[in-house]
């Protein structure tokens, strides 16, 4: 994305003023930033409605938390995108819990995975966790709280009580140091 440095200020002061109840703002906000988290929602999920409902669920976290919002954490579409992050992961999580396994024996053969499958699957899990353990402790950590259980950069620079930016960065670097060892 290429943010000029005005619209990122011009999206920080909107949820400051849909923080003091400014309806005009939050709709300006909407207009401004709908599309493009809209399109990332699209590909997240493949579906226009579930797209939609994460979209729609995230303003209305927006307007009901825009006092939480600090921008000298980051920018209003940090936020805005991570609020859509974790609305997405939740959504994703209730649909997989409401979905129901057949019972053993429903469809013939087995559709589990072959012995040869679990063994490639096995020494791929190796690979990552040998890697990952191979990672400095400051680049492992933000990826396994980002990829295992869900945390956005914000939360994750939080609870380290590491600033935003360093959490990006360490993150980016941890992601190039597991490319580089799974390519051996």
């Amino acid at each position: 994305m290429d943010d000029s440095r005005a619209e990122l200020e011009e999206g920080n002061a909107l949820v400051r003023a849909c923080a003091g109840g400014d309806r005009q703002a939050f709709h300006q906000l909407y207009l401004n930033e709908a599309p493009r988290m809209l399109a990332l929602a699209r590909r997240f999920t493949g579906e226009s409605s579930l797209a939609e409902d994460a979209l729609q669920d995230t303003f209305i976290q927006v307007w009901e938390n825009a006092r939480r919002f600090q921008s000298q954490r980051g920018s209003a579409r940090t936020w805005l995108f991570g609020l859509l992050r974790y609305r997405l992961i939740n959504q994703h999580h209730r649909s997989r819990r409401d979905t129901f396994e057949p019972l053993p024996g429903d469809q013939w053969p087995d559709p589990g995975p072959s012995p040869e499958q679990c063994s490639v699957e096995q020494d791929q899990r190796r690979a990552i966790i040998d890697c990952l353990q191979g990672l400095q402790m400051d680049r492992r950590r933000p990826i396994l709280m980002a990829f295992y259980q869900g945390f956005t950069y914000e939360q994750i620079a939080e609870t380290l009580a590491v600033p935003l930016g360093t959490i990006k960065s360490r993150v980016r670097s941890g992601l190039k140091g597991l490319q580089e060892c799974l390519r051996l």
